[in-house]
C-alpha cells in the first residue's frame, strides 16, 4: 500500500514559473538568446526540452548549464514565494488520513527552509536535498534507499515529463501535476497513472476514491 508520497518541489509544491521566466530572460538577453514573451509560455509549455531549445535558439548542450545558473539566480527569491493554490489543504489532507510526506529537490537548503516556515509548511516527514536538477531518477533511487523505504511504498508527483520518465525508470508509480512546467497535453503522452490539474485531484484519488492503493 502506498503510504509515502514524494513530491518535486519546484514547479509541484511551489509555483517557480515567474522567477525562472525573469532569471532565463537576463541570461538570454547576454548571451543572445531568444527571450520568452508572456504570449509564448503556453506554447513552450507544450513542447519538449529539444523543441524549446530550438525556439528559443539556445543550444541543447548549453541547457544544463543555463538550468543552473538560472536555479542559482532565482534562489534568493524563493522564500518570498507561496504555495500553488491548495497544496497546503491538499498536504494537510493527506497527513490526517495518514500518509507521510516527503519532496526532493536541487534548492539550496536554507532558502528552501525558510519557504517551508515563511508559509507553515513544516510538515515534511522526510527531505531529500540533492546536487544537481538533472539526475532525477537518481534522486528518486537515493530518497528510496536512504529512508529504507520499498519502491511500491511510494508515489511520486512530479509536474514535467523528465519527473515522469525518471520514476517509472525506477519502477516507481506516479502522478503527473500539470499546473508546473509541462503543459498537461505533453504530460498525457507520458505512462503516468494520472494527470491531475489542481492538488485537491490528488487528495481525492489517495483519499476519497483510493485508486491507487496496492494490494
Amino acid at each position: 500500500m502506498t503510504n509515502v508520497i514524494l513530491f518535486n518541489f519546484n514547479g509541484t509544491i511551489v509555483d517557480t514559473k515567474a522567477v525562472a521566466i525573469d532569471a532565463y530572460n537576463e541570461i538570454a538577453e547576454k548571451q543572445g538568446y531568444k527571450k520568452i514573451a508572456k504570449q509564448d509560455i503556453c506554447s513552450l509549455r507544450s513542447l519538449s526540452i529539444r523543441e524549446r531549445c530550438k525556439t528559443l535558439q539556445v543550444p541543447l548542450y548549453k541547457m544544463p548549464l543555463i538550468g543552473i545558473a538560472i536555479k542559482r539566480r532565482y534562489q534568493q527569491y524563493l522564500p518570498s514565494l507561496t504555495p500553488v493554490a491548495e497544496m497546503m489543504e491538499c498536504l494537510e489532507d493527506l497527513k490526517q488520513h495518514g500518509y507521510l510526506l516527503g519532496f526532493t529537490t536541487s534548492n539550496n537548503r536554507d532558502m528552501t527552509q525558510s519557504f517551508l516556515l515563511n508559509n507553515e509548511m513544516d510538515i515534511f516527514d522526510y527531505t531529500d536535498y540533492t546536487t544537481t536538477p538533472f539526475s532525477k531518477s537518481k534522486d528518486i533511487r537515493h530518497f528510496i534507499k536512504v529512508n529504507h523505504l520499498k519502491k511500491e511504498d511510494v508515489l511520486y508527483v512530479g509536474d514535467e515529463l523528465r519527473d515522469i520518465k525518471a520514476a517509472l525508470k525506477e519502477d516507481v508509480r506516479c502522478i503527473a501535476a500539470s499546473w508546473g512546467y509541462d503543459s498537461e497535453e505533453l504530460l498525457q503522452s507520458s505512462d503516468a497513472l494520472h494527470v491531475i490539474s489542481n492538488p485537491s485531484e490528488l487528495s481525492d484519488l489517495l483519499i476519497e476514491k483510493n485508486e491507487l492503493k496496492s494490494k
